[in-house]
């Protein structure tokens, strides 16, 4: 059996070569050893990246709950790395933006843009920026 270190390292190489479902899959394996292992950040990583092949098949009523569940987990640990919930806070702000609630992803953007300049992402705040006058547009 493999491991969910393994298995994310599998699913990375299926997403970068476009196999989402196979990606996801494996995504999936890691998720439910993290849960099993009562790895709760690492658990929360996994579904975020789960989320994130749906949202590329632009299934973004399956990717939702997920980004949202990892939200919760990040926000409720004191041990997030910022850089994770900044990486969790900006598809969500994408997904929202997608289907049209405007004022929650605006709200998205500016956590995501605060979180990647307290880090010095500045291609993070750039996009940030670049979403948030786009909004304020519409």
């Amino acid at each position: 059996m493999m491991t969910a270190s393994e298995a994310v390292t599998k699913a990375a190489t299926n997403r970068k070569k476009g196999k989402l479902s196979d990606a996801r899959g494996h995504y999936q394996d890691a998720a439910k050893l993290y849960r099993e292992q009562n790895d709760t950040l690492a658990y929360a990583h996994a579904i975020r990246h789960i989320a994130d092949t749906y949202q590329e098949e632009k299934d973004l009523v399956s990717a939702k709950p997920l980004y949202e569940e990892a939200l919760e987990i990040y926000r409720s640990n004191l041990d997030t790395k910022l850089l994770d919930l900044a990486n969790t806070v900006r598809p969500y702000a994408l997904l929202l933006e997608e289907q049209g609630d405007l004022g929650s992803a605006r709200e998205l953007w500016s956590e995501a843009r605060h979180l990647y300049d307290s880090l010095r992402i500045r291609e993070g705040v750039s996009e940030c920026n670049t979403h948030l006058s786009q909004l304020q547009r519409s």
